[in-house]
């Protein structure tokens, strides 16, 4: 049996210097292949089961995107307690002192509300390669994914959402129009809270409105 390592990148920083800790007893075959970012616990291990060494972050591998601090227990009636969470990441786009806001068009879900543009994280991607193509697909633009900021939940429908939102810069010519939303705005901070927010972006407002600071990798 053969195993293939994927190191991965952190979900908050874009950093590739992850480490792995494996928690629990390994295959021998696992353990003699293993590359020297891949970490043994054993029993003894706790998690979370991912560490960034350029950023200090650490994650649980199965909720990528984690932002800071512990999450609520669910309920044990909740129905959607056994549905996986549908992940989305969002962009907060910065220009100067200005953030971009986008209105949910006719005909979508929560239509007229205001949201931080973005969209579903698809299988294999990252939360920021899935964010960057989303903006491409959306917007017609190029961008610098930045640090994480924060989550932000809701549920639709049935299921869990978990909303990751990243600071991004444009790269090239500002947006003119989404094929999601029927308005996007440029806003001060002192401006975004006098619109009516979606759901799962109010916590992002919040960070924002309390002095969030835009956060980028060096070149």
């Amino acid at each position: 049996m053969s195993f293939e390592w994927v190191r991965g990148i952190c979900p908050r920083c874009g950093s590739d210097q992850v480490l792995h800790s494996i928690i629990g007893m390994p295959l021998a075959e696992a353990y003699h292949s293993s590359p020297p970012w891949v970490r043994w616990e054993g029993c003894t291990g706790f998690g979370p089961d991912r560490e960034c060494q350029s950023c200090a972050y650490s994650w649980w591998s199965h909720d990528v995107g984690l932002a800071e601090g512990e999450e609520e227990e669910e309920d044990d009636d909740d129905e959607t307690e056994d549905l996986p969470p549908l992940r989305v990441v969002g962009a907060v786009v910065v220009d100067g002192d200005r953030i971009l806001a986008a209105r949910r068009a006719p005909g979508k879900n929560a239509a007229g509300l205001w949201e931080f543009p973005g969209g579903k994280i698809e299988a294999g991607e990252s939360p920021q390669q899935a964010l960057a193509r989303e903006l491409r697909e959306e917007l017609g633009v190029e961008v610098e994914v930045g640090w994480l900021i924060g989550r932000g939940e809701a549920v639709v429908g049935d299921r869990p959402l978990h909303l990751d939102c990243y600071w991004v810069r444009l790269r090239g010519a500002l947006p003119t129009a989404s094929t999601d939303h029927d308005a996007l705005k440029w806003l001060t901070r002192a401006h975004l809270a006098e619109r009516d927010w979606a759901e799962p972006d109010e916590p992002i407002l919040e960070l924002i409105l309390d002095g969030a600071e835009p956060v980028f990798s060096p070149s």
